[in-house]
């Protein structure tokens, strides 16, 4: 999910230290949000990892437990359906992970063009929607790498990229897949389901920044709404990172609140079986995401329920 430049030093002379922060209490902004787990989850992961180390993508995909974030996000997936999940956000993590070394990110998508090609087939207004939020992706990728490095965007713009470079739209396209749900451009564009998509999107993004300022924050860190509040509110690295945990639980109260209102609408052409339950896939994702994070040891390593259960990490920065 996360992926943008490095931000700047603040001075040639700068130098790096180690302090002790406590992150934002992220799980209790998601308790509204109910956890649910597929049973495919464990014979999945092993299969996918086998296919990635087959396929020369070498990462530690034990300890990322993708398969877990597949399985919490998709509950009530098949396993078809389970399996291409698992396999797309393997390669979605891959491809963040490995940073701009590679020009090429298509090329590690292009492992899975021929199931998706089986599903546009079945469903062109679905794959439609899911290959242009790829291309959103990668160009907001894009533009994120492009900005100069004394350059850190205002709070506005970072938010409109952050939810395109965070990949979390073809996450949610995957409800739709893995539900076998039908939502035509009526529904999926309607105002409501578009604010819950956002809403949803924004809640897990920035929880994501949050935890990840547990790998530090030095030159070669990810720019991310810490550092972009850092410099929109000109406050210290802690008090950035109290405000992202307001944020979160902004956003999750503005996504309730736009659910109450969604099952309050009586249009039936937008409230219908297929879109309460893409409702229910974001509510999945939610809880699913953010409890991720802590079990992956792509954050936190080995410390997630540590973590978990005080908050305090030891956080690498730069003077």
């Amino acid at each position: 999910m996360s992926d943008s430049p490095p931000p700047p030093p603040t001075s040639s002379s700068a130098c790096s230290r180690t302090v002790s922060v406590q992150l934002p209490d992220l799980l209790s902004s998601c308790t509204p949000f109910e956890l649910r787990a597929n049973r495919h989850c464990r014979s999945v992961s092993r299969a996918s990892e086998a296919w990635l180390c087959e396929a020369g993508l070498k990462l530690e995909w034990k300890g990322m437990k993708v398969g877990l974030w597949a399985s919490l996000c998709y509950p009530g997936a098949d396993l078809t359906q389970l399996r291409l999940a698992v396999d797309f956000l393997s390669l979605l993590v891959y491809e963040q992970e490995r940073g701009y070394e590679s020009e090429n990110g298509n090329e590690v998508f292009d492992l899975i063009s021929d199931r998706l090609g089986r599903v546009a087939y079945k469903n062109p207004a679905w794959y439609i929607r899911f290959h242009r939020s790829m291309r959103a992706y990668h160009d907001a990728k894009r533009r994120l790498h492009s900005l100069d490095s004394t350059c850190i965007p205002d709070l506005e713009t970072y938010v409109d990229l952050r939810r395109n470079a965070s990949g979390l739209r073809m996450v949610f396209h995957l409800i739709e897949y893995a539900g076998g749900l039908d939502l035509p451009e009526r529904a999926s564009s309607h105002p409501m389901l578009r604010q819950l998509t956002s809403q949803a999107c924004d809640l897990i993004a920035w929880s994501e920044d949050a935890i990840s300022c547990a790998k530090g924050m030095t030159p070669s860190s990810r720019l991310n709404i810490v550092t972009v509040l850092m410099k929109d509110r000109n406050c210290s690295f802690g008090s950035a990172l109290a405000h992202v945990g307001t944020l979160v639980k902004q956003s999750a109260d503005a996504f309730l609140a736009t659910e109450r209102q969604f099952a309050a609408c009586v249009d039936s052409a937008v409230v219908y079986d297929d879109t309460r339950r893409y409702v229910r896939g974001l509510r999945d994702c939610i809880a699913g995401s953010v409890n991720w994070m802590y079990e992956t040891e792509r954050y936190l390593g080995t410390k997630g329920n540590e973590v978990r259960a005080f908050g305090w990490v030891f956080v690498p920065v730069l003077d």
